[in-house]
């Protein structure tokens, strides 16, 4: 069962690696849209501020071309993810809440009496 979960969180964490890459990409093309069409300071802004590429692809999808469904695709996986690993850890049991930390959650419960 351990060998399952550790399979598990490794084709998830590897979804999520070529998300983020996909989204990245999608973002690069967009800026690189932006600045071969004229438009220096969307070009500029989406260098610095890869999200706001979205908004250019979003205005522009003529010119963004494929760089939007890189964006859109990218950024729903990657937002899948963080969304359900967050449901995840909410949905963990209460006794397990000891620490208010994600890793007191996901820490088990000692066994037998512990010194405190």
């Amino acid at each position: 069962m351990s060998m399952l979960i550790m399979g598990l969180v490794a084709l998830i964490g590897l979804v999520f690696s070529v998300a983020v890459v996909v989204f990245y990409l999608g973002c690069l093309g967009a800026t690189m849209a932006a600045f071969n069409h004229g438009r220096i300071v969307w070009g500029s802004l989406t260098f610095f501020l890869p999200p706001l590429s979205f908004l250019f692809a979003l205005r522009h999808r003529a010119e963004a071309d494929w760089s939007f469904g890189f964006i859109w695709k990218g950024g729903l996986v990657v937002l899948l993810i963080v969304g359900g690993v967050w449901l995840g850890m909410q949905l963990l049991p209460e006794h397990a809440a000891q620490g208010a930390s994600a890793m007191g959650k996901l820490l088990p419960l000692p066994a037998g009496p512990v010194a405190q």
